[in-house]
């Protein structure tokens, strides 16, 4: 089954991206807690009788938080180290996350293309 990305681009350094989560958990998503749900609540019936629904809750959380983290993790820009979030929050802090990524990888297609643009202006000039 192929997983459905959404086609984006990066605020910071324009290259091309996938996003695979949503922000929103999906009605497959939804589905599955319950089955997960009325699994849990048959498995417990002997001992908790239908008081085994109340996991409910507790599944919802932890696909809601599963999911927010993966969807966090996949926002951030794989290039440029560059996370809206952040940016949302504290542009300062924003920007010194992605010179420390950017200094962490010398190798990143980002600073590649900015040597190369910078080497074309010198010969220009």
């Amino acid at each position: 089954m192929k997983k459905n990305s959404k086609d984006c681009f990066c605020a910071l350094c324009r290259s091309p991206r996938k996003l695979r989560y949503s922000r929103y958990l999906s009605g497959q998503n939804y589905l599955q807690i319950l089955v997960l749900t009325l699994c849990v609540t048959a498995a417990t019936y002997p001992w908790f009788t239908w008081k085994g629904a109340c996991t409910l809750p507790i599944i919802w959380g932890l696909f809601e938080s599963i999911h927010k983290s993966l969807y966090r993790k996949d926002l951030k820009c794989p290039y440029c180290g560059f996370d809206p979030k952040w940016y949302k929050k504290d542009v300062k802090l924003a920007r010194q996350k992605v010179e420390e990524f950017l200094k962490q990888n010398p190798e990143s297609p980002v600073l590649r293309r900015v040597r190369q643009e910078d080497s074309t202006y010198t010969h220009l000039n």
